[in-house]
Order: structure tokens, then sequence, then C-alpha cells
């Protein structure tokens, strides 16, 4: 545990507030439609949550994970995508990592796997 006064604990608050999040995917090569979600976050003790959308609803997206002390964090990307069927609109859940870097106010980021998603952080 960090000594109020240290390094450490100084590193463990500089994160913590509200933040914007602007989630930018172009359309992809396949087609797959682009998107762009912006949404608000919250760090807490180094760990962010943000969600965007209705809870269980085609587009939401809920985006958590905690950050180092040298601002970068691995961030997990979950959510429901809406399939249109013959005669039924589905649900689909996938999910994705987010390479992100975040200093005392900005943060960037992007997706790790397959399609081309970007992320933009902003500290209100």
């Amino acid at each position: 545990m960090a000594v109020a006064g240290t390094p450490a604990a100084r590193a463990a608050d500089t994160f913590d507030g509200e933040w914007n999040v602007t989630l930018t995917c172009p359309q992809g090569a396949d087609g797959t439609s682009g998107y762009r979600y912006q949404f608000p976050a919250q760090i807490q003790q180094n760990v962010l949550h943000g969600e965007h959308g209705e809870r269980d609803a085609a587009g939401w997206l809920t985006l958590d994970g905690k950050l180092e002390p040298d601002g970068s964090a691995t961030l997990v990307a979950k959510g429901l995508a809406a399939r249109a069927g013959r005669h039924t609109n589905t649900k689909v859940p996938y999910s994705y990592e987010v390479s992100a870097q975040f200093d005392a106010t900005s943060g960037s980021g992007s997706r790790t796997t397959a399609r081309k998603c970007d992320l933009v952080f902003v500290k209100e």
C-alpha cells in the first residue's frame, strides 16, 4: 500500500475523475458499418469504467480496465451489436482489447485486434 505523499500514492489518484470518451470505428473492409460513440467514463483508484447505450440493448458497450502508474492501460470493451435477420433483429455479443496511454488530462487508445478503432479520452 502506498503511503500518502509518496510518488506511488500521488500516481494512484493522478487519473481519477470524470472523463469523456470518443470511440471511432471506420467502415470495415468487409462493408461493416462505421460508427462513432461518445460516452462518459469514470476513473477511481486507477480503474476505468464507461458505458454507452442502454444496458443489454443493441449498441450497448462497456469499457473497463486498470491504469498503471505510468498511464498505460489494457482496457476491455464488451458490447452487443445489432444483426438484422430475415424477420428479427438479434443482439450479438462481442469483446476486444484496447491498448491505451493516459496522462493527467487526456489519453488515446486503439483496438488491438481485427478491425481498427481509435479512442480519445478527455478529462473533464
